[in-house]
């Protein structure tokens, strides 16, 4: 890692007119590391955005008697604002500065290309100190999904690319983060990738980030990068090739999936030589941490259980899944075939009793259950904060969140995980009793905070207690095929246009009363009262970048309601067709399109807030197995106007207004072929 000498005892980086005037004072002649240098420099940029009263003069300590995280002291003199930051080492008394900015004058670092910037610093003293909750804490980027950087970590020489990047590093660390990994796809021309890599890699050091990328040893599904083409001879030959381009690059770690894939089968059962020497290789020839991943499939034969298959060394981590907006000690968690996810839970300790291991949950799932519908799912922040809660103080050695998209509001589960991966040892003015205090500290002690935090308590009771969420997401790619490769995956709700379709005309007719599909329509109601009080109260905040931000998530919060109601009309529709009463159906219809229209009109508007103006919702050719971005579908609400068309004309097959290209998601190629 690189390092910079500081000689003089002050360092005046700033003393600007326009924005406020600061100094560094660091304790004694230190060698300072590139973080701690790079966090200086970007306090310095961002608070000469700003203005302060008085000179805001640092004093940075690295104070072994503070064992872990940081202390932070704000106290007013005569002529200045004295901020000490003491730390136990200097990379803590990054994340401190960071804090200062974001906790005590009013930064909030919520999106990597999007910053809130208070007009001026309004201080007050202050004492307190932060310690992490995990030792490891940072993000997995899903980038088998067309997500905001996949393009950009993939092809990392073209122009701009590398700025993003920098700028979701930036993020991390501005957040306390340590740890950045992102999933590795075989479609990137390896050598030339390689070659780019180490840029990467480099920058996440400078700013004490541990780097780590995710990879399989033969996984098929999603052009997932694998050590191993399974049908081609010299199988280790093949990861000798392989580890000498990937480490052309200081990786800190790497993440090995052993399946084929979802519901197939776990390679370490046949393969268990070949996996073993690959976690060899990397732990030994190339000095890296290993972890294998775990999936939601309650299926003893695969990774969860170790059997005579264990390829794992000592040293060898574990990765443990869950997904979607569920927690650990859930009483329902519909997802994968699962009753809930209970059993992770318990693997999880098991495993911690021998092992490293790492929590890894989601924060998003995209495919056709959140942001591609849209719907904004805040549930999300009650399952992340309760799982953080639940294992905060239990030793797991890390917690390395599963992010599938920023845009629709997601931003906000991400900075809120981030936000919970610390705790205040003295109190700060907002605490965390409740998840949906975060609206607090992005809003203040507002009305809009308290009304966003209702909207998460009203999701949290139709959608969450009562099941509705189940009837939001679209069908998975996979579902509407036929028996046997109809797997579940996302929840699946109880009644469909397709089984509605297939009934009586008299139970039929009775489905119009069923009362899950009533409460569609009070979510719908209740919600977008809350939404039209959230309008009004925008127009209070003064700051505009809050203002854009909380009118963001009032538009995911609308078009979710919208999707409510959207489904209870297509389902009566489905009803009143299937009972031979179509002067309802052509009526429920009617009234359906032009949900779908108000809906879009929102999309629309939504738009001006996207972060990134391009691969997120265009056609283009993907590195993924998705030629389009992650957004594509929300640009006309693809979804939508299928299901529209699916009762219509009653097709409800996977082929129907297909956008999914079964071929390169399932990989089967990949088993033959020889990768870039």
């Amino acid at each position: 890692m690189r390092k910079i000498l500081v000689f003089l005892m002050f360092l005046v980086l700033t003393k600007s007119s326009f924005g406020a005037e600061t100094f560094f004072h660091l304790s004694d002649n230190l060698t300072v590391t590139s973080p701690l240098a790079n966090a200086i420099s970007d306090s310095v940029y961002l608070l000469d955005k700003t203005k302060a009263g008085y000179p805001l003069i640092f004093l940075l300590e690295v104070n072994k008697r503070i064992k872990y995280g940081f202390k932070v002291s704000v106290r007013k003199t005569n002529s200045h604002w004295k901020i000490k930051i003491g730390g136990s080492t200097q990379q803590d008394i990054v994340y401190g500065v960071y804090s200062f900015l974001q906790d005590a004058a009013g930064f909030r670092f919520v999106h990597p290309e999007q910053t809130v910037i208070p007009r001026g610093i309004l201080l007050k003293n202050i004492s307190y100190k932060k310690y992490p909750n995990f030792k490891n804490r940072g993000f997995h980027l899903h980038t088998l999904h067309p997500t905001e950087l996949t393009e950009y970590l993939h092809a990392p020489w073209k122009a701009g690319a590398m700025q993003k990047i920098d700028n979701y590093l930036k993020w991390l660390v501005r957040n306390g983060q340590n740890v950045f990994q992102f999933y590795l796809l075989r479609s990137v021309n390896l050598a030339k990738w390689s070659d780019y890599a180490p840029e990467i890699v480099e920058k996440a050091h400078d700013y004490g980030l541990k780097a780590g990328i995710m990879t399989s040893f033969s996984m098929i599904q999603q052009n997932t990068f694998q050590f191993v083409t399974l049908f081609k001879n010299n199988h280790k030959r093949q990861i000798d090739e392989k580890l000498a381009m990937l480490f052309k690059s200081d990786w800190d770690f790497v993440s090995i999936e052993t399946t084929m894939g979802e519901f197939l089968p776990d390679l370490r059962v046949t393969h268990s030589d070949e996996i073993q020497y690959l976690i060899r290789k990397i732990e030994r020839g190339c000095s890296s941490k290993v972890f294998l991943t775990t999936h939601v499939i309650k299926d003893e034969k695969r990774i969860l259980h170790d059997g005579i298959n264990n390829v794992m060394s000592d040293d060898t981590g574990i990765l443990i899944h869950t997904v979607m907006c569920y927690a650990l000690k859930d009483n329902y968690a519909p997802a994968y075939e699962n009753k809930n996810f209970r059993f992770m839970y318990s693997k999880l300790m098991h495993y911690n009793r021998e092992r490293d291991v790492w929590y890894w949950p989601e924060s998003s799932y995209w495919v056709t259950f959140d942001n591609s519908i849209p719907n904004l799912f805040l549930p999300y922040l009650t399952a992340r904060w309760k799982d953080i809660r639940l294992l905060k103080d239990k030793n797991i050695g890390g917690h390395l969140t599963f992010s599938s998209g920023w845009e629709w509001g997601y931003w906000l589960i991400d900075w809120a995980v981030a936000k919970w991966s610390w705790t205040d040892g003295v109190k700060l003015a907002t605490s965390e009793k409740n998840p949906g205090e975060i609206f607090g500290f992005l809003f203040g002690d507002t009305r809009i905070s308290y009304l966003f935090e209702k909207v998460l308590d009203l999701q949290t009771d139709f959608l969450v207690d009562n099941k509705l969420l189940e009837y939001l997401p679209a069908a998975a790619p996979f579902s509407e095929l036929p028996p046997p490769f109809n797997r579940e995956f996302q929840p699946r709700p109880v009644l469909t246009m397709e089984k509605i379709m297939s009934m009586s005309t008299k139970d039929a007719a009775n489905i119009v009363e069923n009362k899950s599909i009533l409460m569609l329509e009070k979510f719908y109601k209740q919600a977008m009262t809350f939404s039209s009080l959230i309008g009004r109260e925008i127009d209070n905040i003064e700051n505009e970048v809050l203002a854009d931000l909380a009118d963001e998530l009032n538009n995911a919060l609308k078009v979710t309601a919208l999707r409510a109601k959207f489904k209870y009309l297509l389902l009566a529709a489905s009803a009143y067709k299937s009972s031979g009463n179509i002067k309802g159906y052509n009526a429920k219809m009617v009234k359906a399109s032009s949900v779908y229209q108000t809906a879009l009109k929102l999309v629309k508007e939504q738009k001006r807030y996207y972060r990134y103006n391009k691969y997120i919702s265009d056609r283009f050719d993907s590195f993924t197995s998705y030629d389009f971005g992650y957004l594509y579908p929300v640009s006309n609400l693809f979804f939508w106007k299928r299901e529209m068309e699916q009762l219509k004309q009653e097709r409800f097959n996977a082929f129907f207004m297909k956008i999914w290209d079964f071929e390169k998601i399932l990989g089967l190629s990949s088993m033959f072929l020889i990768t870039k």
